[in-house]
């Protein structure tokens, strides 16, 4: 019996289980014992890989709206800019852009995730003096509300991140249980079949050696022609 490996994933697992509890079904009492074994172990199994599958599509989808919370981010930054320079075009000495603005708007849009919030403790440091002047007060209310969904998106995606590590971990317990139901299988159907102990393998799944391509051999007694004999000279 060939069985799984540890690092084989689950589908090969699945293989090699559900084999078993098919070839095991109806075919004595011990083997139906087995067979109903087997299918709890499947079982899980499956379930186990569905649940990792889950919440690796909870990450994807949580990426998305982290995507999407960024660029929103980024786009109320630029209102609060829009609004630093229409305060300029009224009054020239604010310096609104300037002040808020140092070294221009890259180094703030920059960043990316969790970094893109790490600037604006300075920012709204550099935000205080105009707070109350022209549109700034919408524009600030509108980077609050900015980043209130980006911490939001954020924690999601980390979250879902944290599920796909314990699903996986769920996943390799089921694939260990199912190594583990094989071996026990195979030791008990050995046993039965005390007199002829090999005839335990027809129960257990093998992979099959690739086939070899075959050489077509002379005819009349002919010899093969070399690989070299059609080739120019």
């Amino acid at each position: 019996m060939r069985n799984p490996r540890e690092t084989d994933g689950s589908p090969i697992h699945r293989r090699h289980i559900h084999f078993h509890g098919s070839a095991c079904q109806g075919a004595g009492a011990v083997h139906d014992t087995l067979a109903a074994e087997a299918r709890v172990v499947y079982m899980n199994l499956k379930e186990a890989e569905r649940a990792r599958e889950d919440a690796e599509d909870a990450v994807t989808a949580g990426s998305a709206a982290l995507t999407r919370s960024e660029v929103s981010l980024e786009n109320a930054i630029r209102e609060v800019d829009a609004a630093a320079r229409k305060l300029d075009r009224k009054d020239a000495a604010l310096a609104a852009q300037r002040t808020i603005f140092p070294a221009g708007l890259g180094p703030v849009l920059r960043p990316d995730g969790a970094a893109q919030l790490e600037v604006l403790p300075a920012l709204r440091i550099r935000l205080a003096p105009f707070v109350g002047l022209g549109d700034m007060g919408d524009a600030i209310a509108a980077l609050d509300h900015a980043e209130m969904v980006h911490r939001a998106a954020l924690e999601m995606v980390n979250l879902a991140a944290t599920e796909v590590d314990m699903r996986f971990a769920q996943e390799r317990a089921a694939r260990r249980a199912v190594r583990e139901q094989l071996v026990s299988a195979f030791g008990r159907l050995r046993d039965h079949y005390k007199a002829s102990p090999h005839a335990a393998e027809a129960f257990f799944f093998r992979e099959k050696a690739p086939t070899q391509p075959k050489t077509k051999q002379p005819v009349n007694g002919a010899s093969a022609p070399s690989p070299s004999a059609s080739l120019p000279a």
